[in-house]
């Protein structure tokens, strides 16, 4: 069975090529200049090579995704697009202008995809697979934007004339710039990653006399410790009209405040208390209030219950008297409301109300935002919010041609768990969908805000299923149970979490519970649900594949938990895991892992499985899935190279986006591709015992019956 895996796994590898040094052809990255297909299908093509501003997510950006001009009359942004055939990315910084046709100028273009560490405190860096943000600063006088940029694989400052195509390096380090302040048009501030060279020295001297394992590794995905550094960056002031590097002094590091804390309107203030801010309380969730602060110290805080909250951003008009801020409220936080408090009065009314997912939205004046917008069917998009006239209008849509393109119609479920927790579903119907014709349901988790796309980590392509005739049930997880209580730190929330799975039986009841609405509507074939999750959500799936009847195949990342995990996982990491109240790896624990472990349930499980990993990742998931290959059950492991947690090469996103159409067509409809790799790995498919059988539907059936 070994040697058999791992002919399997190094077949993967040599399939799977690393991130090519092939150049992308960039010639559609000028979403003003194409030519609009006709009406089409959507394919998984489409998907990938969406073109995009920022990272996907509904999570507020840490920094702006976009730049006003000086004069506000223009924005600068950076917009990329994938490119799976060469499996890299098209890279522009754009400027456009507010006032005219809206029509890109491209000031410059290529580079590398800057990724963000998941943790940059450690050598070598842990990455996440998720782009970072990268944000244009504009000099004074609006001529020119400067930008970091990465090519040859190292990281600068570059700058771009706004009005031309000219662009040149600015700095020249053989460390990655990772941030920077520009001071009076003439002294870049560069915040510079240690390259870890001298740590790299340290550890290959220590390796001639064996690495001691200790808190430091984490053997799945290295064979050498991780050394912990210092979060302290190295900090060079640079001189942009001749060029001498110095180290930076205090008071210009001091250009690097938090800013999380504050927002300020963009036109300066005569009124004497001119800033307007969040302030966040010491729990978890965070949740915020809006508080106004005078150069004195004194501050007046809103009183208003609508003033605290999951307050995104805010703003003030001219005389300091009016505040607008920006929240999350109503049903599991679906909707994105616009409060004005009157300072004087202490009164706050809702003037703006929306459940399409706005990011960055930052006010060119008080009463026009422009925000990064995107709704269920609508990528992300530049919008123009008119709050006096309650208008909206799109400044720059950089995915036209979705508008010739088949979209499966949404209609959104709110739902409710078992531990009275809010959450809600999107409800995708096939593209061909017929009513009174039941159709096969795949489930996507774990978020469902803005663009339907992939769902959290962009892993399972939502349209594209339902360009193949599956309806799929998109769900916004319910806030976990242990955040109820609002504790002070994250280990506290897991740990009420865990006790007794309350959590996975909330979240895996709010899907049933959506299930079971399309089953009695005639819309769900109930022998024919698959699910699918990354991350928390592969913990979902394997949690409801020993507690649920109602799924028939399922598409993982991201997983297992499992008995031994401290082994990959690394001493660090599973300490904080036996804090949160999973078993040591000493101990037998039948009971416990009765409810979670495949590898120790492996015959129970009624479904066949497909593991697509990164090969940082793909250990955790070998216990289960050898498992079930012992048990004869169905499933099959793919492992993708130089990857992270959320896989970032265009060529890796394509080929798991097919091979989860391709099993949920095998599995819930007996459907072989015709042709290819893809027909080759379905008839291997083929070849594999079917375990699931008819009792699930009647299970179904009864529990619908009541």
């Amino acid at each position: 069975m070994l040697r058999s895996l791992l002919a399997a796994l190094t077949a993967c590898f040599a399939l799977l090529a690393p991130f090519a040094a092939a150049h992308a052809a960039c010639d559609r990255l000028d979403w003003s200049a194409l030519s609009l297909p006709d009406h089409r299908a959507l394919t998984p093509d489409d998907l990938v090579r969406i073109r995009d501003v920022g990272p996907n997510g509904d999570d507020p950006p840490s920094q702006h995704l976009f730049s006003f001009s000086p004069d506000h009359r223009s924005v600068a942004f950076q917009i990329r697009q994938a490119d799976p055939e060469s499996n890299s990315y098209c890279l522009g910084m754009v400027v456009i202008s507010l006032e005219s046709d809206a029509k890109p100028r491209f000031v410059d273009m290529g580079g590398e995809l800057i990724l963000r560490p998941a943790d940059d405190s450690v050598y070598p860096i842990k990455w996440s697979g998720i782009p970072s943000t990268v944000t244009p600063v504009w000099t004074s006088d609006g001529k020119s934007i400067l930008f970091l940029k990465r090519t040859n694989g190292v990281t600068n400052v570059w700058r771009a004339s706004t009005a031309s195509t000219r662009s040149s390096q600015l700095t020249a380090f053989s460390q990655d710039v990772s941030d920077f302040r520009l001071i009076d048009d003439r002294l870049i501030i560069a915040k510079l990653r240690d390259d870890g060279s001298a740590m790299k020295e340290a550890l290959d001297r220590e390796a001639l006399g064996g690495y001691h394992f200790d808190s430091r590794f984490v053997p799945m995905m290295s064979s050498r410790p991780y050394a912990r550094v210092a979060p302290a960056r190295i900090m060079r002031a640079i001189d942009m009209r001749t060029g001498t590097v110095r180290e930076a002094t205090a008071q210009e590091v001091s250009a690097f405040p938090n800013s999380d804390r504050t927002v300020t309107d963009p036109t300066e203030s005569p009124a004497s208390c001119t800033s307007a801010r969040r302030a966040k309380d010491n729990r978890l969730p965070s949740s915020w209030r809006v508080e106004q602060i005078c150069p004195t110290g004194a501050k007046v805080v809103c009183t208003q219950a609508a003033c605290s909250g999951n307050i995104i951003t805010a703003w003030e008009n001219n005389d300091a008297t009016i505040v607008r801020f920006l929240k999350q409220e109503g049903w599991a936080r679906s909707e994105w409301t616009i409060y004005e408090w009157n300072i004087a009065a202490d009164s706050a009314r809702k003037i703006y109300s929306t459940h399409a997912l706005l990011t960055d939205c930052q006010p060119l004046t008080f009463d026009d935002i422009i925000c990064l917008r995107e709704t269920s069917l609508e990528p992300r998009h530049l919008a123009r919010l008119d709050l006096r006239r309650n208008g909206l209008s799109i400044i720059a849509n950089f995915n036209p041609e979705f508008s010739r393109l088949e979209l499966g119609r949404v209609e959104r479920l709110t739902l409710r768990s078992d531990a009275g927790i809010e959450a809600f579903a999107d409800l995708v119907l096939p593209t061909n969908f017929q009513a009174g014709r039941r159709v096969p349901v795949i489930i996507v988790q774990y978020q469902s805000r803005g663009f339907l796309r992939g769902g959290t980590g962009d892993e399972f392509p939502i349209q594209a299923f339902a360009n193949n005739g599956f309806a799929v049930l998109s769900m916004q997880r319910p806030m976990p149970v242990g955040a109820l209580n609002r504790p002070r730190d994250a280990i506290a929330i897991d740990r009420v979490s865990l006790l007794d799975f309350a959590d996975r039986k909330s979240v895996l009841s709010v899907i049933e519970k959506a299930v079971a609405i399309i089953v009695d509507r005639g819309i769900a074939d109930p022998s024919s649900i698959g699910i699918t999750g990354l991350s928390d959500g592969s913990s979902t799936v394997q949690f409801a594949s020993l507690h649920s009847e109602l799924f028939s195949a399922a598409v993982v990342s991201g997983c297992c938990w499992e008995p031994g995990q401290a082994v990959p996982l690394g001493p660090q990491t599973a300490q904080r895991y036996t804090a949160i109240g999973w078993p040591d790896s000493s101990e037998i624990a039948e009971t416990f892992w009765k409810n979670m472990s495949i590898s120790r349930n492996a015959d129970r499980i009624g479904f066949p499985f497909l593991f697509q990993m990164a090969d940082e990742e793909y250990q955790m998931a070998l216990p289960s899935f050898i498992a079930l290959q012992e048990k004869g059950k169905p499933a099959d492991l793919f492992v993708y190279p130089e990857e992270h947690h959320v896989k970032w090469q265009p060529a890796h996103r394509l080929s798991s986006y097919w091979r989860s159409i391709d099993w949920f067509n095998y599995w819930l409809r007996g459907i072989v591709p015709a042709k290819g790799r893809r027909k080759v790995e379905a008839l291997r498919w083929q070849s594999m015992p079917r375990t699931a059988d008819r009792t699930v539907q009647r299970s179904v059936d009864a529990d619908m019956s009541h």
